[in-house]
């Protein structure tokens, strides 16, 4: 960046009196237009800090506050949008679904299935030599091998689990005696690619030495080159009587720097939400009695209207959910404008389907909202609603985002699995659950949101206990994640 001399000159008469200059502040500086005097605006932000003898950096939000409105309103829409936002929606189901007949659908649909994941998995170092079922069936006593399939059953007898995988040449039956491998074969979703290592005894049965998922490879994070902020939000549940309407109100006045937080807030970019965005009509019996807005079309112009307070430097992402006027089975498209048309008018709002791959900044984001998440919760061992993300960690294993077929979670029978989980993200964030949490796993981070509604009725029969009002913010740049909960003024943060 060119610096004029009379700027530098400044600058160095700053450091010399024993204050730093944050590159944001000295981005905005080198940007002002030439009628402001940059001198007199600095001389107002050091006599601002002089009695703070622990605050010796000058901020951006330092320079804003002294500056005339207008001109601050003229950087941000151009300097900093332009140099700290970009968007790039890597891969949306919207245009591309297609369902074909249920039968022959499918059938395509399993056969893409296992087609991409046996890609992915022949990625592995440890793949190599991989045989297929009729091979397998043809091997002798004592030898061993490595084979992969969809598992299609699992079966506990005695202590021990009779795995039935299938591929396109066959079935195999491999029991795990191993307590170790039973544990690992507990673990694995049904409908999953399944890699087993496997031996045949003399009487020809199959044995399990080892059972793995395609899982993840290890890596590290890929940040942006400069630190900027992605809120992540899901379930909020716009029209239900137990929406958190107040708390919502004073995350958006948060956000325009109402109450503090002024570094953090200045360099939010992007708001994301993954589905539920408002409770819907007619998904479930006696819901009506549940909602303080019966109307479809007016929670939509309600939520608009709480999401329109949003500053415009923010760009908003959007994807729909269980609870949204879309089809029930994955993948989900857009919200449709019959119902959404509020949203899309809002200039930095971007609709998008279930699941979406998006870049923020280089940083590649997976959002889903997580339906299958009661799939994985409901039929793996040890885990449960409280921790949401360790469900999710087993889905990026199995590098799929509902492997489990015939369940709760409707799937459509398209001619390609859009629900493989390839490329590997940086950021993994879906909701549904009502549960903030987070994990770490070989280089991704897993999210889950939470909601703003607080305890339904049917929550509270099932023991269901969610955590509302609280949203995680990833830092883009590190990809470390800390909180705020808007349930009172007293903000909390941490990781």
């Amino acid at each position: 960046m060119f610096v004029p001399k009379e700027l530098s000159a400044l600058i160095s008469g700053v450091l010399a009196r024993g204050f730093q200059i944050d590159p944001d502040a000295f981005v905005l500086l080198s940007n002002l237009p030439l009628d402001i005097d940059v001198e007199a605006v600095l001389e107002k932000v050091i006599e601002g800090k002089l009695n703070v003898v622990s605050n010796r950096t000058i901020r951006r939000i330092d320079i804003e506050i002294v500056l005339p409105a207008e001109t601050v309103e003229v950087e941000t829409n151009s300097a900093s949008m332009k140099s700290d936002s970009r968007l790039e929606i890597m891969s949306d189901p919207t245009d591309e679904i297609s369902p074909e007949e249920a039968e022959s659908g499918f059938k395509k649909l399993f056969e893409d299935r296992y087609a991409q994941l046996m890609s992915i998995a022949r990625r592995r170092p440890d793949s190599k030599n991989m045989i297929s079922a009729s091979s397998a069936n043809r091997l002798k006593p004592n030898e061993k091998a490595k084979i992969a399939g969809l598992l299609s059953s699992r079966i506990s007898k005695k202590g021990n689990v009779e795995l039935i995988i299938d591929d396109p040449t066959g079935t195999c039956r491999i029991l795990c005696s191993d307590k170790r491998v039973v544990e690992s074969a507990s673990r694995i979703p049904l409908d999953a690619l399944v890699m087993i290592e496997l031996s045949r005894s003399k009487g020809g049965q199959f044995y399990a030495n080892s059972v793995s998922l395609p899982d993840i490879p290890s890596g590290r994070p890929v940040g942006s080159s400069h630190r900027a902020y992605a809120i992540l939000l899901s379930d909020l549940h716009i029209g239900s009587r137990m929406f958190l309407q107040e708390d919502f109100e004073r995350f958006v006045q948060w956000l325009n720097g109402t109450y503090g937080d002024d570094d953090l807030v200045s360099r939010v970019r992007y708001l994301v939400i993954a589905g539920d965005v408002v409770d819907g009509v007619g998904v479930y019996p006696g819901q009506e009695y549940q909602l303080s807005e019966v109307d479809l079309k007016r929670q939509y112009l309600l939520a608009a209207q709480l999401i329109s307070g949003v500053p415009k430097r923010i760009q908003i992402i959007i994807s729909p959910g269980n609870h949204d006027p879309v089809r029930q089975a994955l993948p989900q498209p857009a919200i449709p404008s019959d119902f959404g048309e509020p949203l899309y008018v809002l200039d930095n709002v971007k609709m998008v389907g279930n699941p979406v791959f998006v870049k923020l900044n280089g940083v590649t984001f997976l959002v889903y909202h997580g339906r299958s998440l009661d799939d994985i919760i409901g039929t793996i061992p040890e885990l449960s609603y409280d921790r949401p993300a360790t469900a999710m960690q087993i889905l990026l294993k199995a590098r799929h985002l509902a492997p489990i077929y015939g369940k709760r979670t409707a799937l459509s029978p398209e001619k390609r699995d859009m629900l493989v989980i390839d490329p590997v993200p940086d950021v993994f964030h879906s909701g549904h659950v009502h549960t903030i949490d987070t994990l770490e796993y070989r280089g991704t981070s897993i999210i889950n949101s939470g909601t703003w509604q607080s305890q339904t009725h049917f929550q509270a029969n099932m023991g269901l206990d969610p955590t509302p009002s609280i949203f995680p913010i990833v830092n883009l740049s590190t990809l470390d994640v800390t909180k705020r909960s808007m349930r009172n003024q007293n903000f909390v943060s941490g990781s």
